[in-house]
């Protein structure tokens, strides 16, 4: 498959082998253009260790969801409480900060890569 950057207007066209033009809308196309030249088994993994990342902080986010929902349960002092929920928001903001750009990743790799469910430790 061919693909063509359309920087203006922030959209990745395709041409299949039957020559069809097809458009897909980028998020961020400042991650589009560190990855456009990549070798596609390069683009393939940091792909996956994009896909890792985000299941890891959305695990922490999930955890500090968990620890705001038992200190509002122990009705524990508000700024304990204030506190637990800043740090939730702040970790929400960060996945979904990572989405786009993972979101971005898949669409310039074409496909959702397999990842192993556990990483080897560095």
């Amino acid at each position: 498959m061919e693909r063509a950057i359309d920087a203006d207007v922030g959209t990745m066209k395709d041409k299949n082998t039957a020559g069809a033009t097809t458009s897909s809308k980028i998020k961020l196309r400042p991650v589009v253009g560190l990855v456009e030249g990549l070798d596609p088994s390069q683009l393939k993994e940091i792909t996956i260790d994009a896909i890792v990342k985000h299941r890891m902080l959305r695990d922490e986010a999930c955890a500090l969801f968990l620890k705001l929902q038992k200190l509002e349960n122990a009705q524990a002092r508000p700024q304990e409480v204030s506190f637990a929920e800043r740090g939730y928001i702040a970790a929400m903001i960060a996945v979904h900060a990572h989405q786009t750009a993972l979101s971005t990743l898949l669409d310039v790799l074409g496909y959702i890569p397999d990842v192993p469910t556990s990483q080897p430790s560095n």
